[in-house]
């Protein structure tokens, strides 16, 4: 029996050290863990404490970037231009500076360092959509139509939700003359954005040269509707001009095409010649004429400009030739006047009447001066209107049977 005693005691405290022991090992362990955590995140926490290696260039370029930026915002781009070269010489991998030097560089002509430094800008950005379809946009503006295209099929591999980008791939197909499938992208962007003034400005032209005038009017219509502000812009006035002539509404063609004229802004030239046809087609040919010498003095040479002032040159010529106010050869009505004798003048006796022979240089050859302006007095004659009118087209003297025009009756008239 003693013998069991101590054997049962023997056990008995075996047991009590082995669960002394397991306890001892997860407090040991514990503790291990413990310490092993806070190296780590001691460790951790200094690292953050020091900072971590940084690209000083880069940083200093993307601050004069971001300042190149305010620049462009404030319309001063010359001192964009020098910001964004200076965050280039500091770092060339900053995205933002060839975004904004390829903007600066577009504003003043060099089309071929812009594309490069927007491109540039889409490789570092990691295909930034925004910088894709500018990059697009200027590939469409040099005539590299296959590349947009690319451009803008890309962009939409990635999101079928991109509105700018249907617009692109819209504006592709309209360069190509493919104008169903232009329609359609174009469409297929105002079912994304509503709101797209571009967009809708480019469906209401090509209705309109696809000879649809109304659903032209309707859509210029809409966006006026939208936003009234845009009826004052130049290019919906334009718009609207050349739609009421199709419409043969020439009243409210000849006002808006008037107003565009003199509100389109340089770069746009060739939308002058457009207003200038039609004026002359409307028989406009003063309005014509005034329109069309807002841009020859900067392309003299371009043949589409020199092809609408051989046309406007022939119908004035045409018109002095015809015209029922010539006097008899030899004898002019200023001559008529000087002796008295007011018979011959186009208001009848006693009347005050100038005719084209004022102008025209013997042989009904009108002066170079006539048409489109140049040094020494020069009046021309609208058909449309049956007046004369001075080089600011202010009306001066009228043809027998038409009232004369003032320059308060013209004011009215805009």
């Amino acid at each position: 029996m003693r013998w069991k005693e101590d054997s049962l005691s023997t056990k008995s405290l075996y047991q009590v050290s082995t669960r002394q022991s397991s306890s001892l090992r997860r407090r040991v362990t514990s503790v291990v863990c413990t310490m092993i955590s806070l190296l780590v995140v001691s460790e951790v926490g200094c690292r953050a404490f020091r900072g971590t290696p940084t690209n000083k260039p880069l940083v200093s370029a993307r601050q004069l970037s971001l300042r190149g930026a305010d620049a462009l915002q404030r319309d001063r781009y010359s001192d964009a231009e020098l910001l964004f070269s200076q965050a280039l010489a500091q770092s060339p991998l900053d995205e933002r500076a060839h975004w904004g030097y390829a903007t600066t560089l577009w504003s003043r002509g060099d089309k071929e360092q812009a594309t490069y430094h927007m491109s540039e800008a889409l490789r570092l950005s990691g295909k930034n959509p925004e910088y894709a379809i500018r990059l697009g946009e200027m590939y469409l503006e040099s005539g590299k139509n296959e590349q947009a295209k690319q451009i803008a099929l890309d962009v939409l591999s990635v999101n079928r939700n991109h509105a700018q980008a249907w617009a692109l791939l819209g504006d592709t197909h309209r360069a190509s003359s493919e104008t169903p499938d232009a329609l359609e992208c174009y469409h297929r962007a105002l079912l994304i954005r509503s709101d797209y003034p571009r967009v809708q400005l480019s469906i209401a032209e090509l209705y309109r040269t696809t000879r649809r005038p109304e659903r032209s009017l309707s859509t210029l219509d809409h966006m006026a509707d939208l936003h009234p502000e845009v009826s004052d812009q130049p290019e919906h006035m334009l718009q609207r001009g050349l739609t009421f002539a199709d419409l043969n509404r020439p009243q409210e063609a000849t006002m808006l095409l008037a107003k565009a004229s003199e509100r389109l802004p340089p770069e746009l030239w060739q939308r002058q010649i457009q207003v200038a046809e039609t004026q002359y087609r409307l028989g406009e040919l003063v309005q014509a004429r005034i329109t069309l010498g807002r841009v020859l003095a900067e392309h003299s040479m371009d043949a589409e400009v020199l092809r609408v002032k051989g046309t406007l040159d022939e119908s004035f010529a045409k018109l002095a030739a015809t015209s029922p106010i010539l006097p008899s050869p030899g004898v002019s009505n200023r001559a008529s006047m000087n002796s008295g004798d007011t018979s011959s003048s186009p208001l009848g006796a006693g009347g005050r009447g100038y005719g084209v022979s004022e102008v025209i240089s013997p042989g009904g050859v009108p002066p170079a001066n006539f048409f489109l302006g140049g040094a020494g007095p020069s009046s021309s004659y609208t058909s449309g209107s049956g007046q004369f009118a001075d080089e600011a087209g202010n009306a001066t003297r009228s043809i027998p049977g038409n009232p004369v025009s003032t320059p308060k009756d013209r004011q009215f008239r805009r």
